[in-house]
């Protein structure tokens, strides 16, 4: 007797879901697209041969409400480009001068600067708000690149240093300092020092000297990865040595600045660059593929902390001792380091970053020292995202640069009209007490200690959580034979003919197994009668 229809039916239908799902399986393959450049710690970018799309395709990432559009975007172009994608537009309503300080010069060549721009060096440039006098406060930024690159006019730091002056209201000086190896972290201190004692003596026209009967203004400093390191050596050097300025600073920011010349933090690990790829599609038929942590640093924990590592020994001169030193790397500075004369600091750091930590530990040792700090961590930023406030092309600003560079200018704003903080943090301890009579106690100094003032920023355009269902696989019924078909017409043959073949080896081996199953089942088989050349079963009437 033949089996059942119904078991046959069933097995058809079990051969046509392994072929399916064979050839799906065996087609998938690794990404043949542009290989993958990573920014490296010395921030190298070469970008020849690339060009920037004019609007930001969001791919599988338009419906991805647990990011914002803008953030959405720069992640998918950082990833794949992490030299792109700053922003690209000056301020309005301000002004640019440069000059040439006296003896403050140096060359970039081939033997001694990795940089781009060659030849005679050290011209700085004033950023000058609205309405800029002589008795205007005055801030100056030293710009980043891991003290091996850029300029005030590369990077989009003129970008950066118009914004500034407008948010502001300061004259922002930008100094172009000897990179390494031509400088070190000697040399470029020195020069931060050097170009803030200008500053706080000379204004940004003729006649903003002592000598013209000028008055000493409101000092501020600030900078961003390796200048905001140099910036808080330039704080703690002033703090010891008071005599250096002949003024108190007012204020100091920081955006992702790098403090710790050891560079292991925690976040080195716990934020390491993620790409989370599943095996279904978006929405938009486009690839399920999400990234976490670090996007401009994407190597290897190991690999990426030993790349800081060494960038970090290169400028220090080759002296390992200085990595630990609280001046040249700050994360070491103890509380004690930062007591004293030291100014208000605001720092803006991102959520994902390698070097979060750098931030984090010196604001509380800072504050514990008694230093008055705003700390601002923003979710799912990356490394001084303040200067993709644009938002990377696509037409609408990036929130939290936006955001934390308006603070900025709030932060500077406040303190040179108002006289202090924008914020006032009160601590007690229990019931009122003293702080010291809390948890606290281990490390509070009475009458001199504090906490920072600490917010996480999330974007307030992402509203959306409920929508999240919408980035599962599509998995529903329409996605059908003639679907499979499309997707296998997408392939190389080379792909797919040997997923066929591996297909149809599966189906010979499952075919013969379940052939086999349905002869034999869970009932015993019928005992064979051998009766002269023919064989028959012995089997019970069914009636059939």
């Amino acid at each position: 007797m033949q089996p059942k229809s119904g078991r046959r039916g069933g097995s058809s239908m079990l051969l046509l879901v392994l072929l399916a799902t064979s050839c799906l399986l065996g087609s998938a393959k690794p990404s043949r697209g542009r290989p993958r450049t990573v920014r490296s710690v010395l921030l190298a970018s070469d970008l020849a041969g690339r060009t920037e799309p004019e609007e930001c395709k969001l791919s599988g990432h338009k419906d991805l409400h647990l990011l914002s559009p803008a953030t959405a975007c720069c992640y998918g172009k950082i990833v794949k480009n992490t030299s792109c994608c700053m922003d690209q537009q000056i301020a309005p309503g301000v002004t640019r001068k440069t000059l040439q300080r006296k003896g403050m010069h140096w060359n970039c060549t081939e033997e001694n600067c990795w940089d781009t721009v060659q030849g005679p060096r050290g011209r700085d440039s004033f950023w000058l708000p609205e309405g800029a006098t002589c008795s205007t406060p005055r801030t100056l930024y030293t710009h980043g690149g891991s003290w091996m690159y850029g300029s005030p006019d590369t990077d989009s730091y003129a970008q950066l240093g118009s914004r500034l002056a407008k948010v502001t209201g300061t004259v922002v000086m930008l100094t172009d300092y000897p990179l390494v190896p031509a400088g070190n972290y000697s040399s470029i201190l020195q020069w931060a020092i050097d170009a803030l004692q200008w500053l706080s003596l000379n204004g940004p026209f003729e006649g903003c000297d002592e000598e013209h009967g000028a008055k000493r203004v409101p000092l501020f400093v600030g900078g961003d990865s390796s200048g905001g390191g140099t910036t808080m050596s330039l704080v703690l050097t002033l703090a010891k040595r008071p005599q250096l300025l002949g003024q108190k600073l007012a204020g100091a920011f920081f955006f992702s600045p790098w403090t710790n010349l050891m560079c292991n933090t925690p976040e080195y690990y716990s934020n390491a660059f993620s790409k989370i790829q599943g095996s279904g599609k978006f929405q938009d038929d486009s690839k399920l593929t999400m990234y976490t942590g670090d996007i401009l640093f994407q190597e290897v924990t190991p690999e990426n902390a030993d790349a800081f590592n060494g960038n970090a020994v290169d400028y220090l001169g080759g002296d390992f001792e200085l990595q630990t030193d609280p001046i040249a790397s700050p994360f070491f500075a103890q509380p004690a380091d930062f007591a004293g004369s030291l100014p208000p600091l605001y720092f803006a750091v991102g959520a994902s970053e390698s070097i979060l930590g750098d931030s984090v530990r010196v604001a509380q040792h800072a504050a514990q020292g008694g230093c008055d700090v705003i700390l601002e961590v923003y979710h799912g930023m990356w490394h001084v995202f303040p200067m993709y406030s644009e938002g990377c092309g696509l037409g609408e600003p990036l929130w939290a640069g936006a955001y934390a560079i308006n603070q900025t200018g709030l932060f500077v704003r406040h303190i040179h009209e108002q006289g202090r903080l924008p914020y006032k943090l009160k601590v007690e301890g229990p019931n009122g007490g003293p702080p010291e009579s809390s948890i606290l106690a281990k490390f509070w100094q009475p009458s001199v200690s504090k906490v920072p003032f600490f917010r996480y920023l999330y974007d307030p355009n992402v509203r959306h959580f409920s929508k999240v269902g919408e980035l599962l696989p599509n998995r529903d019924a329409t996605y059908s034979y003639k679907d499979i078909m499309k997707d296998l017409a997408k392939q190389s043959p080379w792909i797919v003919l040997p997923s066929l073949t591996g297909a149809a080896v599966t189906i010979f081996v499952m075919g013969f197994c379940l052939g086999a199953r349905s002869t034999s089942g869970t009932a015993r088989a019928p005992r064979p009668i051998y009766w002269g050349s023919r064989s028959w079963s012995l089997r019970r009437s069914s009636g059939a």
